[in-house]
């Protein structure tokens, strides 16, 4: 198998290059630099991993929810090299690739992004089932859908955050953090093959990422209108 795949949902860049039997995985905190990083990250794991851009079987790209300009870099880079080369390209959504990571984990299982002003990107799932789909939530309302005596193992980098916010609101409440860093980039590929193998239907030259929230522009410009 030869693929790419890249994650900019949040301000950490992550990618993956898998040559057959040889896979190179990083993961660069980019903040307000994505757009000067991604591309010579992505020669980097490519030349690490031995493959060639041409030789490339399929891309993989994280769908979201996230950062808004961070997901149509990603959408950006990868649709560039499609382009160039024909490789089709998988989205697979952000939340459903951190939860399969944990794919084994028996419990409540919560991914989390922040989503800024108070607010979280979060699905929920209980012995592997997705119970609650992708969901912008404040931390008030998210407590609604956990039994006070639910134990909740909250994932990703963004994850203490929203255990802090929880534990002001519901102290008692069980949550377990883990929020080492995870490479994204290989649970893509891992899930863009089986799409690639089964021959689903990859993204469209007109698809872009999935936007739970509208962006500030077109809140404020909605507000401008009124």
């Amino acid at each position: 198998m030869k693929a790419l795949a890249v994650d900019t949902s949040i301000n950490k860049i992550s990618l993956a290059a898998w040559n057959e039997d040889t896979h190179t995985s990083l993961i660069i905190q980019a903040e307000l630099k994505q757009s000067e990083k991604i591309v010579p990250a992505i020669e980097y794991v490519l030349e690490q991993s031995k493959l060639d851009v041409n030789d490339i079987e399929f891309l993989a790209v994280a769908l979201g929810p996230g950062t808004f300009t961070g997901l149509r870099l990603g959408f950006s880079a990868i649709k560039a090299i499609s382009l160039a080369t024909g490789a089709p390209i998988y989205g697979i959504p952000t939340l459903d690739a951190y939860q399969a990571a944990f794919s084994e984990y028996r419990g409540t299982f919560v991914p989390v992004i922040d989503a800024k002003k108070g607010r979280f990107y979060i699905s929920v799932w209980r012995n592997g089932i997705k119970c609650i789909e992708d969901t912008d939530i404040s931390p008030e309302d998210a407590l609604k859908t956990f039994d006070p005596e639910e134990e909740l193992l909250l994932v990703g980098n963004d994850a203490p955050l929203f255990r802090d916010k929880l534990l002001e609101i519901r102290p008692l409440q069980k949550c377990f953090v883990f929020d080492s860093s995870i490479c994204i980039a290989d649970q893509l590929i891992i899930m863009a093959e089986h799409l690639f193998r089964t021959n689903a239907e990859p993204l469209k030259d007109y698809d872009g990422p999935t936007y739970i929230r509208k962006s500030e522009a077109e809140e404020n410009s909605k507000i401008l209108k009124l």
